[in-house]
């Protein structure tokens, strides 16, 4: 992405790709399945979609699925072809040895490639490796955990249904399991071709060190191959797998984490669960914290999988401290472990990548560098690639565990009852409340920002109006909705069928003053309403229209901890 992103038919662009194929850990990290917003990343990554739909070669994008299968091999060479026909160089089996940088610019670069070292001076660096690989040989600053402490690698390996018994091989030397709680943490995904496709959790090893790694990819292969022995024998989930044999595995481990750069600003867990507005922002992460525990093999509480509102992504996680000509983009990124377990997932580092090789881009065009570059261009070039920087565009990826009850005002604060309420969607997934009381005009109204409420002030509004002055609103899908507080709760009634027939969906948890009917606006994720409390608070719900009509879905933890095994069958494999 950040290549693509660079290129112009007045600059040279050089791909360097240690693999045989393009995509990182999407392709040879066996990794068959896209995470965070696939719908609204930006143009060259809806072409990446839209060519692998051409075949049906993806799943559709479900809002509320954690993950989006896709055939990681067409993956490769569609990545392919969008670099060859923009006009990138391209160099596989190639990878930086050596570094040199002065007063924070990169100067030379040294490249191990099949045919020998070739040396380079680039005029600009965008470090995509995950490893930190430029930072390091130039001695900028870097994060490194180490093993039982970064986020633990993977193998990803494939099994496909012989239609027959098979006998099972149990190596000498490897482990034997009687039950799924011995096992590794691992997960199945099974296609009605017979394929599977198993994730096998590997520990105890430093993706970042060579030894440790080279060690990590020799255990996991006696590790998979017990797995193996386990999954034809006894099964997971009491499930055997006695007909398959194993068909391949990845051409190298799933690696989560390596280094992180100590950036111009270290994103913290804090900023991500506030969802900080960032006026440097070029980027925004759409997945929730996915915080593998690093020392424990089994899968018993996978670790810390809290959802997050989307929030931004500042350019200055980017750059290395000191850095004039060299960015960071994907998990090598500068912030602490909790908030990279998050960032780190492919829809994401695809922005990050995209606004890096836009950087870039500027910073050779207007003879400047990262110390001068003019964010404000940068995020309107951004813009119109189809890369927004606004939260309120995003929030329907996994849209179910997006919810806030919240008090706005309390009712020892709140005064006199309201007789109206109105609700406005801001920027940046912010929202105004708006109320007048019987005996004066405008009234009062507070904002939401960075997932909090301000102090009530008084309104600037004469007339207030919000969408819907009906009480009714138009979702993005054609519903239309509108809310009443009967029986001492907001109830909501929604119709699929402009407004013929409507279903009532009592708000779970909600307890209201009949006498002041609740104010409603849409959102991406859904609906967003404001209502009177029973003890005259000033109350804020969000959620979406399933929360709503089939109730609070189970936890993230529980979900991930036991995912659904089955994937719909691609068009290809169905015929």
């Amino acid at each position: 992405m950040a290549a693509l992103a660079a290129k112009t038919d007045c600059n040279r662009v050089l791909l360097l790709e240690p693999s045989n194929v393009l995509g990182g850990q999407g392709t040879t990290g066996g990794v068959a399945g896209f995470c965070g917003d696939t719908a609204r990343v930006n143009r060259p990554f809806a072409d990446l979609v839209a060519r692998l739909s051409r075949y049906h070669l993806i799943e559709p994008y479900r809002p509320n699925d954690d993950r989006r299968a896709y055939d990681l091999e067409w993956c490769a060479f569609f990545l392919q072809e969008m670099v060859i026909e923009r006009g990138i160089d391209l160099l596989l089996h190639a990878r930086v040895v050596a570094a040199t940088a002065e007063e924070g610019v990169v100067r030379r670069l040294s490249v191990s490639t099949a045919g020998g070292l070739i040396e380079l001076e680039p005029d600009f660096v965008v470090d995509a490796s995950g490893a930190c690989v430029v930072p390091v040989l130039t001695g900028f600053p870097v994060m490194h955990e180490g093993a039982n402490r970064q986020l633990p690698m993977s193998l990803y390996f494939t099994l496909w249904d012989t239609g027959r018994p098979v006998q099972p091989i149990l190596p000498e030397g490897c482990p034997r399991w009687w039950h799924d709680d011995e096992i590794p943490m691992t997960s199945l995904h099974r296609f009605p071709s017979g394929k599977v496709e198993v994730k096998m959790k590997v520990v105890g090893f430093d993706a970042a060190d060579g030894f440790s790694r080279s060690a990590a990819e020799v255990f996991a292969r006696r590790q998979m191959h017990a797995l193996i022995h386990y999954l034809q024998t006894v099964g997971y989930r009491g499930r055997k797998l006695d007909q398959h044999v194993l068909a391949s595995v990845s051409r190298s481990i799933g690696i989560r984490e390596e280094r992180r750069i100590l950036g111009e600003h270290v994103l913290t867990e804090a900023e991500a669960r506030r969802a900080v507005i960032f006026p440097d922002a070029v980027a925004v992460n759409t997945y929730h914290i996915d915080f593998h525990w690093p020392d424990r093999m089994q899968r018993a509480g996978t670790g810390i999988t809290d959802m997050l509102d989307p929030h931004h992504l500042p350019l200055r996680m980017m750059i290395p401290r000191g850095a004039r000509n060299l960015l960071v983009a994907g998990r090598g990124a500068s912030g602490d472990q909790t908030a990279m377990s998050a960032f780190r997932v492919m829809a994401v580092v695809a922005q990050l990548g995209f606004a890096a090789g836009h950087a870039a881009r500027q910073c050779l065009e207007t003879a400047t560098d990262l110390t001068t570059i003019d964010v404000t261009q940068l995020q309107a070039t951004l813009a119109a690639e189809g890369q927004s920087i606004n939260l309120s565009d995003y929030g329907e990826y996994l849209r179910c565990d997006h919810h806030a009850h919240e008090t706005i005002v309390s009712g020892a604060d709140a005064g006199p009852t309201p007789d109206r309420l109105w609700l406005q969607v801001t920027d940046n997934a912010g929202f105004i409340a708006g109320w007048t009381l019987a005996d004066e005009r405008p009234g009062w109204q507070a904002h939401r920002r960075e997932r909090q409420w301000g102090t009530p002030e008084p309104s600037v509004r004469a007339e207030l109006s919000t969408p819907g002055a009906d009480g009714v609103v138009r979702m993005d899908d054609g519903a239309c909705v509108e809310a009443t507080a009967d029986s001492g709760h907001v109830v909501c009634r929604l119709s699929r069928d402009a407004g013929c027939t409507w279903t009532v969906h009592p708000l779970a948890g909600t307890e209201a003053r009949p006498t002041v009917r609740p104010a409603i606006a849409t959102t991406r994720t859904g609906l967003a309403v404001v209502y009177v409390g029973r003890s005259g608070s000033l109350q804020f719900w969000h959620g979406s229209i399933e929360r709503i009509v089939d109730g609070a879905p189970a936890s993230a933890p529980q979900r991930l901890d036991q995912p659904p095994e089955h994937v719909e069958a691609p068009h290809y494999l169905r015929a």
